[in-house]
C-alpha cells in the first residue's frame, strides 16, 4: 500500500462530527463502502479494534472531560452505544493503570443503519488503515497528493474542515426525470453582470496558470446567493435530484465535491443549505479520495 505513515505519526481524526445528525448522508455509498472494507463475509463476522491504536482529536469534548482524558473514555462518551462492546485488556481491581485504561478493545458488530455504519468505517480507519485517512484543515492538504495515494486501494477516507467564506461553485446536477442540467453557464452569466467584468477565456489545453486566472476570478467575485438561486432554479419543479456536483476553490486550488441524493433529499439541502449556509458558517464533509482531486462525499454536516 501506498505512502503508510507510521501509526505515532497517523493524524488524528476529529470522530465527534459523526455524533450528530447529518445533514446529508449517502446511505447506498455509506454501505456498500462498509460492506467491502469493514465486515466479513458472513452474517456473523466481527471486528475487534484496540483503542490504542486509535488517534482521536480531542476537540468537541476535550474541554468537558479534561486534556488528559484516554481515547477509551473519549470514545464512550461520544458514541456511548460502544460501550457494551468495550472490555479493558488486563486491568484487575486495584491493579487498573492509567495506561491499561487505553488498552481496550471494540467489537464492532454487523449494523444497518448507515449512520452507525460511517462511526465504525471511521474507526476502522482510525485503527487499522492510518495512512488512508486524512484531516483536512486548510487546503494546504492538497499539496501533498500524488497520484498514486489517490488511487490506492481502499480508498483514503477524508475529513474536510470546510471554513466559511468558502466558494462553493454549483457545476450540474440530475434530476430523478434523467435530465441533467449544467448550472455553471448560468452562473458564470449571473455572476458576470454583478460585477460588470467577464472571466478570462477558460484555456482549451492544460495550462496550469491560465485555468488558476480562470478560477481565481470566481473565487474574488463569487456571490453564494447567486450561486443558490442558480441551482435552486435549475432544480426548478423538475423533482427530487438523483446527483449535485459542486466546485470548492481556496487560492489556486480546487476540489470536486460529488453528492449523490438518489432522490431522497429535498432542493434546499443542495442550495440553501450547502451554499448559502455553507459559505457563511463552513461545513463539515466526510468523503471518499478520488482522482480529480475530488470526494464522493458520504455526509455532511453542519457547524
Amino acid at each position: 500500500m501506498h505512502d503508510q505513515p507510521s501509526r505515532d505519526s497517523a493524524p488524528e481524526i476529529p470522530l465527534s462530527w459523526l455524533a450528530d445528525a447529518p445533514l446529508f448522508i449517502d446511505r447506498a455509498q455509506v454501505s456498500a463502502f462498509y460492506d467491502a472494507v469493514v465486515m466479513p463475509e458472513h452474517e456473523e463476522g466481527k471486528l475487534s479494534i484496540s483503542t490504542r491504536d486509535i488517534h482521536l482529536a480531542r476537540t468537541s469534548t476535550s474541554g468537558k472531560l479534561g486534556a488528559r482524558v484516554g481515547t477509551r473514555a473519549l470514545l464512550t462518551t461520544i458514541f456511548p452505544f460502544l460501550d457494551a462492546h468495550l472490555t479493558l485488556e488486563g486491568a484487575r481491581g486495584s491493579e487498573k493503570s492509567k495506561q491499561s485504561e487505553d488498552s481496550g478493545t471494540i467489537e464492532l458488530q454487523r449494523i444497518n443503519n448507515p449512520h452507525r455504519q460511517l462511526v465504525q468505517l471511521a474507526l476502522h480507519y482510525a485503527a487499522h488503515l492510518p495512512g488512508r485517512v486524512r484531516f483536512a484543515r486548510d487546503e494546504t492538504w492538497l499539496d501533498d497528493l500524488d497520484d498514486a495515494y489517490v488511487t490506492d486501494s481502499p480508498r483514503a477516507l477524508v475529513f474536510f474542515d470546510l471554513p466559511a467564506r468558502q466558494a462553493i461553485i454549483p457545476l450540474a446536477v440530475e434530476l430523478t426525470s434523467g435530465k441533467v442540467v449544467t448550472v455553471f453557464e448560468e452562473l458564470t452569466a449571473e455572476v458576470s453582470r454583478t460585477v460588470r467584468s467577464l472571466p478570462p477565456p477558460y484555456p482549451a489545453t492544460e495550462q496550469h496558470e491560465a485555468k488558476r486566472e480562470y478560477w481565481r476570478w470566481f473565487s474574488d467575485n463569487y456571490r453564494p446567493i447567486s450561486a443558490m438561486n442558480v441551482l435552486e432554479r435549475g432544480i426548478g419543479d423538475g423533482g427530487a435530484t438523483r446527483w449535485v456536483d459542486y466546485r470548492v476553490h481556496s487560492g489556486d486550488r480546487a476540489l470536486q465535491l460529488s453528492l449523490r441524493g438518489r432522490g431522497e433529499f429535498e432542493t434546499g439541502i443542495f442550495a440553501y443549505s450547502m451554499i448559502r449556509r455553507g459559505n457563511q458558517h463552513g461545513l463539515r464533509i466526510v468523503g471518499t479520495l478520488k482522482s480529480g482531486p475530488g470526494l464522493n462525499v458520504l455526509a455532511v454536516f453542519e457547524k
